[in-house]
């Protein structure tokens, strides 16, 4: 009995005497001399330090060019006061004091917060050594 079904046949498994055979493939032609011939993708280049410093300084200069132009478009003066002190300032060079003091004190409490990681880690590998001595 046919699993497929009483009345259909079987998929034929090669080619019948009456069909014509399969084109045969285009001969490998090799390409003229001096000619760029395409070649498969190359690994991926590691990042190196320096490369990184250059992305790094030249992302920088960008910054401190549209930092440049905020400062010198912002000319008008405002009157600031703190703690007593009273005094004028223009208004872009007011922004950037208060962000590079933002930045300084973010730079100190990372300090600290690393001060303090590297502190724990190497009681914690003292602690591991004195117990692999034992």
């Amino acid at each position: 009995m046919n699993p497929v079904g009483e009345n259909e046949s079987y998929p034929r498994s090669g080619p019948t005497p009456s069909e014509p055979p399969p084109p045969e493939p285009p001969p490998v032609v090799s390409p003229p001399p001096g000619s760029v011939t395409p070649t498969a993708p190359a690994a991926r280049v590691r990042r190196t330090r320096a490369g990184s410093v250059w992305v790094g300084l030249s992302f920088g200069a960008v910054f401190l060019v549209v930092l440049l132009i905020f400062v010198v478009q912002n000319t008008t003066s405002v009157r600031l006061g703190f703690l007593g002190w009273h005094f004028a300032l223009p208004a872009g060079v007011a922004i950037l004091v208060a962000a590079v003091l933002g930045a300084l004190v973010m730079a100190v409490a990372g300090g600290v917060r690393i001060i303090q990681l590297r502190q724990s880690f190497s009681r914690l590998a003292r602690t591991r050594a004195a117990d692999t001595t034992r």
